[in-house]
């Protein structure tokens, strides 16, 4: 006797039904009269299968997918494994938050702004950190995300650390890359002269509309002398194209959506989605990152409302130019990386000379790991402990559902905060869209209207 997998799911299609498992990304299509018992069949669980009564061509097909598996194989530790393995083998990614200030009071912004800034008191320890983590892992590769607030409020500090660390690794013979996310509107006169001397190769840029909506959410504070935000950020866009990779996220809200669809045409007319750019089209939820901004949740846009957007704007910029998350036709493969808030060997720096896991918090100092300089508190240690000891498989909810290989728990903070609203909207967006995804990456016709159900989601036996 076999056992099905947990991670059995039949999406109907027309003429048919796919057979798909989560866990080794196997998929299987089923046509004929019988082809939605026999796949509803598999997709219970637990179900035992009597191998002798399946054609043993399909049933070697079905044991090769994973979607018949030997009564005492434990899934869930296969996939624990996996999940050790990617934390532990993740490429190293510093943080560094050069300031928590910021020149714009975008009225969403989940940062407490305050003066706290790196200074070149900091350079001799940020260096002798990152080199104790450099020769620790072993690793051959060091990324730098340049972070803030906004960062180019420390542009000086920036050039300086930034050839100190490039100087680092080349005499460990390391390989050095960086990023940057920036509200773009402080960059130097020649920033193509600036990404080449930092080895700057990404930069998320972010929208919040179309010409004056977007400066009008973008606005800058009082103090700070700044260029007209949307201006000033389709010229950067311009200048860096066709050189870095260039993130142009836009922050989606119930008001904002027609902009969305005039930012799009005014790339496709400018050449931003189009060879040799290399812009990639973000678009994301304007949702709360943290309590501070829990007000957004009455105008949060649903899964289903964000989804009908996206639908829009991919009839309109082609798709080597939309992020991955934007795909419709991407196959959805399970998960094989963690972010960094949870790899092993990365860290965030705050402006505060304090060490974070995850960069949303790093306005947050009761959330603190550790210290740069000096040792790390008994709360700072509880604190660390959350995020090394994070493991979706053991989860109550996460250890029981069948869509646990593509997303690995969703984002560590929801778990920490607590926040069951956020968490429902993940199984939301994966009960409609993991079939959509499905069937058009096989290019096939989804079942009007389909969505997996609680019931397929956690499966609690016959």
């Amino acid at each position: 006797m076999l056992r099905t997998s947990r991670y059995n799911l039949t999406v109907p299609i027309e003429q048919g039904v796919v057979l798909y498992n989560s866990r080794t990304g196997a998929s299987r299509r089923f046509s004929g009269v019988d082809a939605r018992d026999f796949a509803s069949a598999l997709s219970c669980y637990p179900a035992r299968i009597d191998e002798t009564e399946i054609d043993q061509l399909l049933l070697a097909s079905l044991v090769e997918g994973g979607f018949l598996r030997p009564p005492e194989a434990d899934e869930l530790a296969e996939i624990r494994s996996l999940y050790e393995r990617a934390k532990a083998d993740a490429a190293i990614i510093v943080t560094i938050t050069l300031t928590n200030n910021c020149n714009l009071g975008c009225y969403y912004c989940f940062q407490k702004r305050d003066e706290s800034s790196l200074g070149y008191g900091n350079k001799a320890e940020i260096c002798r950190h990152v080199e104790e983590i450099l020769h620790s892992s072993g690793k051959r590769s060091l990324h730098v995300d340049w972070y803030g607030g906004e960062p180019m409020l420390n542009q000086n500090f920036l050039n300086e650390l930034s050839q100190e660390l490039q100087q680092l690794c080349e005499q460990m013979q390391v390989r050095y890359s960086a990023s940057m996310l920036s509200n773009g509107t402080l960059w130097p006169f020649d920033p193509v002269a600036f990404v080449t001397a930092n080895r700057i190769e990404r930069v998320q840029l972010t929208f919040d509309g179309y010409e004056g909506s977007h400066s009008k959410v973008r606005r800058p504070r009082r103090g700070f002398e700044s260029q007209e935000p949307f201006e000033a950020l389709i010229a950067l866009v311009s200048l860096l194209k066709d050189h870095i990779t260039l993130d142009l996220r836009f922050n989606l809200s119930p008001t904002n959506a027609d902009d969305l669809l005039k930012l799009c045409q005014f790339g496709i007319e400018h050449g931003w989605f189009a060879s040799p750019s290399r812009a990639k089209l973000q678009i994301a939820k304007l949702t709360p990152y943290s309590q501070e901004v829990d007000f957004l949740r009455k105008v949060e846009l649903s899964y289903a409302e964000f989804e009908e957007v996206r639908d829009r704007v991919r009839h309109v910029v082609p798709e080597p130019f939309l992020d991955r998350t934007a795909e419709l036709d991407r196959y959805p493969s399970p998960r094989d990386s963690v972010c960094a808030a949870i790899a092993q060997d990365s860290v965030v720096i705050g402006a505060d000379g304090k060490l974070y896991n995850c960069g949303l918090q790093v306005t947050e100092p009761h959330r603190s790991v550790g210290e740069l300089h000096g040792l790390a508190s008994d709360a700072q240690l509880g604190e660390g402990r959350f995020w090394s000891e994070f493991d979706p498989t053991h989860g109550q909810r996460c250890g029981k559902c069948s869509f646990l290989p593509l997303c690995w728990g969703a984002c560590p903070k929801l778990h920490l905060e607590g926040d069951t609203e956020s968490l429902k909207q993940q199984s939301d967006f994966w009960r409609a869209m993991l079939p959509r995804r499905l069937a058009a990456s096989l290019d096939l016709k989804l079942e009007p209207g389909f969505a997996f159900t609680d019931k397929d989601q956690f499966k609690t036996g016959l």
